[in-house]
């Protein structure tokens, strides 16, 4: 059911998407992956009380050290009230990050079965050195100087990441 709905949605961002697909498959999967990267940063950068994230963190840094300090000092009391104030500032961090998460995957769940339909198997990469990498079926590890999308997918998308969060200033 839920594959028949991810289908329904997929299908016209395919067709729309169809002339890209006519390019390189280096260029489409760069395309591709600038694309959700960036879009995926800019959800992250809205979608998250950048305000409350800093007030969590400043004060997960200050029980952390109170922590530390009773416990060197083995003041059981002090440590459970820090762990349980430390518990509950976690939750807010999660609580802010699992909005950009849930609509992370979702945009992931939309694109990438459209590169997986059209690039599975095919060699993408000639890379100048051997890379490793791993495979599932059977499980095993080894070199290689060939890529296929996903890898390709992943190193652009490390790489405009890094930069795009570098440019608005996170």
């Amino acid at each position: 059911m839920v594959l028949d709905f991810m289908g329904k949605i997929t299908e016209p961002i395919a067709q729309a998407a169809a002339p890209l697909f006519s390019l390189d498959p280096i260029i489409t999967i760069f395309i591709f992956s600038a694309f959700l990267t960036i879009a995926i940063a800019l959800v992250n950068r809205f979608a998250v009380n950048r305000k409350i994230m800093k007030e969590v963190k400043v004060k997960m840094t200050e029980v952390k050290e109170n922590l530390s300090k009773a416990q060197k000092e083995g003041k059981t009391e002090e440590i459970n009230k820090y762990m349980s104030e430390y518990m509950k500032l976690n939750t807010e961090s999660m609580k802010q990050q699992f909005k950009s998460l849930l609509i992370s995957i979702v945009f992931i769940m939309i694109f990438l079965p459209i590169l997986n339909l059209k690039y599975s198997g095919m060699e993408i990469l000639k890379m100048p050195f051997p890379f490793p990498l791993i495979a599932f079926k059977p499980f095993h590890f080894y070199l290689s100087q060939s890529g296929g999308w996903i890898l390709w997918y992943f190193l652009v998308s490390l790489s405009i990441g890094i930069t795009f969060k570098k440019i608005i200033g996170e």
